[in-house]
């Protein structure tokens, strides 16, 4: 695709439906006492995104600053816990991610520059965060679902409370796995018990996460979990993982002076909820300037 070609596209109906859907998913947050927050895009430490098999391929590209060396965002996951021990009770934030996948993710879902409404709470559980975002999907679909007709010709679901809910072993004894079960089922569903980042919690061996998927084969929309705040417990998770303790000594640092908190939360990814809400067959037909693994960047 060449630059006349990306201009050129019919992309306003999409934007539109995002307009609405970035309106409505702020709205519904300031009105539970929320705090808005502004992005952080370059810091120290990121999301090391282990264990995620693809993490592994990632590069986290840096620059220097001042004589400082610092990432691009993979995640604000490590801020959000440090904007909670501030003593902020509910925050969120539109924030940006840059996840430089091997080309080979070039799947329709996968973007390596793309937005998460990402928020966290104070002291709260799997179940506060699983149940604020079932109560903003099932309000948004009714919101759009006429607008979405009559503009798509597509019909959302009418979901209802609570969403169907499997652990990682379940849905893979079930269906395979994660996307035969996205591909099968005709509502979203949450998977739980993940094993992954050495900054969610872990209970007697199981895993307080949880990633909601969106059916028809759209795949993962958000994932969250409790948070690790005792920093004996994160500092094992970081060796087990073989990650450099240096790399993350600012979160390490406040972990030892017993300033992290309880928290649960977790991010939407916007294009992904937009991909799937329009019906988009490819992530870049929701993106005014398509950021694709593999494919260089024509603006």
């Amino acid at each position: 695709m060449n630059a006349v070609k990306l201009i050129t596209r019919d992309i306003g109906k999409a934007l539109t439906v995002q307009t609405k859907v970035i309106d409505y998913m702020t709205d519904f947050l300031l009105e539970r006492g929320f705090c808005w927050l502004l992005p952080v895009m370059l810091s120290s430490i990121t999301d090391p995104l282990w264990p995620d098999p693809a993490a592994s391929k990632m590069i986290a590209p840096e620059i220097e600053a001042y004589g400082a060396k610092l990432k691009l965002m993979h995640s604000m996951i490590l801020h959000k816990q440090f904007a909670i021990a501030m003593g902020l009770e509910r925050i969120f934030v539109l924030s940006p991610n840059i996840r430089l996948e091997e080309r080979d993710r070039d799947d329709g879902r996968h973007a390596y520059e793309f937005t998460q409404l990402d928020f966290e709470m104070a002291h709260a559980s799997m179940e506060d965060a699983m149940g604020l975002i079932e109560e903003l999907i099932v309000g948004l679909f009714r919101e759009l679902r006429g607008p979405v007709w009559e503009t798509f010709e597509r019909e959302l679901p009418r979901v209802k409370r609570p969403f169907r809910r499997f652990t990682l072993e379940e849905v893979i004894e079930e269906f395979g796995g994660e996307d035969e079960a996205s591909r099968e089922l005709e509502e979203p569903f949450w998977i739980t018990d993940i094993p992954r980042e050495f900054y969610d919690r872990e209970v007697d061996g199981r895993w307080r996460n949880y990633d909601l998927y969106l059916p028809e084969g759209y795949g993962e929309v958000s994932s969250g979990g409790e948070r690790e705040w005792e920093y004996e417990k994160i500092l094992g998770k970081l060796r087990e993982a073989g990650l450099s303790e240096e790399a993350f000594m600012p979160y390490l640092e406040v972990a030892k002076a017993g300033l992290l908190k309880p928290s649960a939360g977790a991010g939407i990814g916007v294009e992904r909820l937009v991909r799937y809400i329009v019906g988009a067959g490819h992530i870049a037909e929701v993106q005014p300037f398509p950021r694709v693994p593999g494919i260089p960047a024509v603006i």
